[in-house]
């Protein structure tokens, strides 16, 4: 499996995408799912897959866009 993951500063600690962690972290929710042999068949640290279903249900994942807001222009006539 390809997590595309990155090394960070610290060693030893790689640093997953969002997508990767959004998508186990709603692979985990589904039922019936074995949260083990979900995070061994990715190769990730059981605890790592629950601090990431936290961050899914706190909206941590969700993907961010720029919000713009309606600009009113006067003229000073």
């Amino acid at each position: 499996m390809n997590t595309d993951k990155t090394m960070c500063n610290r060693v030893g600690r790689p640093n997953y995408p969002a997508d990767f962690k959004r998508r186990l972290a709603v692979e985990a929710c589904a039922p019936g799912i074995s949260v083990s042999k979900l995070a061994q068949q990715n190769g990730i640290n059981t605890d790592m897959r629950v601090k990431w279903r936290r961050g899914l249900c706190a909206g941590l994942f969700e993907p961010t866009t720029p919000a713009l807001l309606p600009v009113l222009v006067k003229s000073r006539l």
